[in-house]
């Protein structure tokens, strides 16, 4: 039999993401760690080894570990392939902090149509799937039961018919988090019509949201979105917007309340993964005023990495 499930804390880096998807997944198919053994013809204390976090699994235990599970094998497959070339002496300092799996790349989106600029009004967009963030502001309440962030993004298409944006956000684990599944309360206040919600992962959300009417090329889309953590589940200590495509502004309010300010508040600023979770200070130290709120704001945003405020 089996030994019970360590505790895994999620530090950033590249080995430590690797086995948490890999627990996320297991977790998700509902086998066993003995049952997950005998289906992937692997010993229980291998695949229990693969999701300890103390080295990569081979990729040959991976894809049985994967194909027992009932995952994406080509995803997998890509990325073991990132985090193994990362972990290469050769690798560049830092190369493995903004790997993140294919499931996880899909950024924030929503929208509302206005009129329709002059195409010279438009910054040159790299290839795509037609559409980039012109701005996205938002109103993260610390201080409501429950906690909730309301969301107001504004896109512009680069292509023709976007009749749809597919939304993900993800609701990470605090430190030593280990009970029951995760869960997001998220409402569309307008700009289109939310129709699906999907959680593909046990920290990951999906919603596919539908627009009025198929936006074309140039023209720009508005919406609104609240989000919610359900009452008792616990929050991490940081809110990041990480782009996974072109993104010129974010500007976020944050209210802690005039009685609940924290001991200390830092910006996050291309902020790879593993900064966003060391919890240390690394950019300007963020001060709220006497009603326990403050303001930042960051133009032209690195894909891949993080951006907004960290807290202890």
């Amino acid at each position: 039999m089996g030994r019970p499930e360590e505790p895994l804390e999620r530090d950033g880096s590249p080995v430590r993401e690797f086995a948490f998807w890999l627990r996320d997944l297991r977790r998700r198919s509902g086998l066993t760690y003995d049952q997950l053994g005998k289906n992937a013809h692997y010993a229980t204390s291998t695949v229990q080894a693969a999701t300890a976090g103390q080295r990569l699994p081979t990729l040959r235990v991976t894809q049985a570990f994967v194909k027992a599970c009932g995952g994406d094998a080509d995803q997998w497959r890509e990325y073991w392939t990132q985090v193994r070339r990362a972990l290469d002496r050769g690798a560049p300092t830092g190369a493995g902090r903004s790997i993140e799996p294919a499931w996880a790349r899909t950024a924030m989106t929503t929208t509302l149509p206005l009129p329709e600029p002059a195409r010279s009004d438009l910054p040159e967009e790299p290839a795509g799937d037609g559409w980039f963030f012109e701005s996205f502001s938002a109103l993260l309440r610390l201080e409501a039961d429950p906690v909730e962030a309301i969301e107001f993004r504004r896109v512009v298409a680069t292509t023709d018919d976007i009749a749809e944006l597919v939304t993900s956000l993800s609701v990470p684990r605090p430190p030593q988090d280990s009970g029951a599944e995760r869960d997001l309360q998220s409402e569309l206040l307008y700009g289109g019509s939310l129709e699906r919600r999907l959680q593909p992962y046990d920290s990951f959300f999906q919603n596919v949201i539908v627009l009025p009417r198929p936006l074309r090329n140039g023209e720009r889309h508005e919406y609104a979105i609240r989000h919610r953590i359900p009452a008792g589940q616990n929050m991490t200590s940081h809110y990041a917007h990480v782009p996974y495509r072109r993104s010129d502004r974010f500007d976020l309010r944050v209210r802690f309340g005039a009685k609940s300010a924290p001991r200390e508040v830092w910006a996050l600023r291309d902020a790879p993964t593993a900064v966003i979770y060391a919890r240390q200070p690394t950019a300007e130290i963020l001060v709220p005023d006497r009603f326990g709120e403050l303001e930042v704001s960051f133009e032209k945003l690195r894909p891949g990495l993080g951006y907004g405020i960290s807290w202890r």
